[in-house]
């Protein structure tokens, strides 16, 4: 079985096929229906490739990335979708994890196809609403994030961070993919859409809608790298302040062992060595000297005192 199936929502005149995960099989039955050219098929034939627009023969191809259309944090490549068509034929192919790939016909299913462009129209705009929905709850979360990174009383999450980024970067290099072959199919699609205004108006409306949110999608991404190194700099301050508190202990505890040492070695005329109560001054002298010491290192800040607490509130 070569998986071709063919919809029927379309027009009289106008044939529909869908083609999940082809087999080399099922790439040949697409190549006949449509009467493809070798380099088509060829095309066709190499699997997953950038978004790209193609014309052979007098079809067209326009290949895309589905990145919307994948469960969070799932593993692998994002689902490819691939439309092929002429003035009375419609070939989308999809390749990718089983339950990643889009419902078609149900992207399809409201509308009557009257012409193959219409249907690329409609797959097209329920993408691009993915698209915008994805961007709205991307902004949303790096709103969040941007917040708990610039404000000093919360840690952040490292693993909400570069998750986002990875699905930043994800939908910034489909979106801008798309919209790059958006553009190069921009001529052809006039001559085969020549015959319908409408669709036409649409079609730049989508157009216009893509270069936005490939546009948004590059913001992000930029404003993303901003909080990435803010995260960075946020974990070398903390083990700065991690290093100079393991210092201050170190410090606190060094005084007690030197004046120790001094006075186990044993000399007899070390005042006041003689004296039936001189360990006590000793030992009030070592605990004096701590506390001292140890009231400058708040000061300081190294032991998270004042000082350190007036700095953490002038940070932006």
């Amino acid at each position: 079985m070569s998986g071709m199936r063919e919809l029927t929502i379309a027009r009289e005149g106008v044939r529909v096929w869908l083609l999940d995960n082809p087999s080399r099989e099922g790439i040949e039955d697409a190549a006949r229906a449509l009467d493809l050219q070798p380099l088509m098929v060829e095309h066709l034939r190499q699997g997953r490739q950038e978004p790209r627009f193609e014309s052979i023969g007098g079809v067209l191809s326009l290949s895309l990335w589905d990145a919307t259309n994948r469960r969070s944090g799932r593993s692998g490549a994002d689902p490819q979708l691939t439309f092929v068509f002429d003035a009375s034929r419609l070939l989308v192919m999809q390749s990718g994890p089983k339950g990643a790939l889009r419902d078609v016909p149900r992207a399809l299913h409201d509308h009557e196809v009257t012409t193959p462009s219409e249907g690329v129209y409609r797959v097209l705009h329920q993408i691009v609403d993915d698209y915008i929905d994805a961007g709205s709850a991307i902004e949303h979360e790096l709103d969040e994030v941007e917040a708990e990174v610039f404000d000093s009383s919360v840690r952040e999450d490292y693993r909400r961070i570069y998750h986002l980024r990875r699905r930043i970067g994800r939908i910034d290099r489909a979106i801008t993919g798309l919209a790059n072959a958006m553009r190069s199919a921009q001529t052809s699609l006039d001559l085969v859409m020549a015959g319908d205004a409408g669709l036409r108006e649409r079609f730049g409306y989508l157009d216009r809608t893509i270069d936005g949110l490939a546009t948004l999608a590059h913001s992000a991404h930029s404003s993303l790298d901003a909080v990435v190194s803010s995260h960075e700099s946020n974990v070398a301050t903390r083990q700065n302040q991690d290093m100079r508190t393991i210092s201050a202990f170190a410090a606190l505890l060094a005084v007690p062992t030197v004046i120790a040492g001094i006075y186990g070695m044993n000399f007899d005329n070390l005042p006041p060595f003689q004296w039936e109560f001189g360990w006590i001054v000793v030992v009030l002298a070592m605990i004096v000297a701590d506390i001292v010491l140890a009231m400058w290192f708040l000061r300081l800040g190294w032991l998270g005192g004042a000082e350190q607490a007036r700095r953490d509130g002038d940070d932006p």
